[in-house]
């Protein structure tokens, strides 16, 4: 299965700060709407104190990736989702 890397790196891409509640309520969302995706795994967020960073999941696509984010968030990710390979 392919690993795709969601950036967030540009201003309007970049994830805002969120409490604790809005973390668990977004994790949440994304927990329900995975229910429908079973060859789909999130394995998380990692983020710099500016907001940059990626989000890692293995899919069979880029595009059902951001069909995912989609439903939970109303809008697909507006930087670049990308399909990677390991070659190392």
């Amino acid at each position: 299965m392919p690993l795709i890397v969601v950036f967030h790196f540009t201003d309007a891409g970049r994830l805002p700060k969120l409490s604790e509640e809005e973390r668990r309520s977004i994790r949440a969302k994304f927990l329900e709407v995975l229910k429908d995706y079973p060859d789909v795994t999130f394995y998380g967020t990692w983020v710099d104190g500016e907001g940059r960073g990626i989000c890692l999941w293995e899919a069979p696509s880029a595009e059902v990736v951001k069909e995912v984010v989609a439903k939970v968030l109303g809008t697909p990710p507006t930087d670049p989702v990308v399909e990677v390979k390991k070659v190392f």
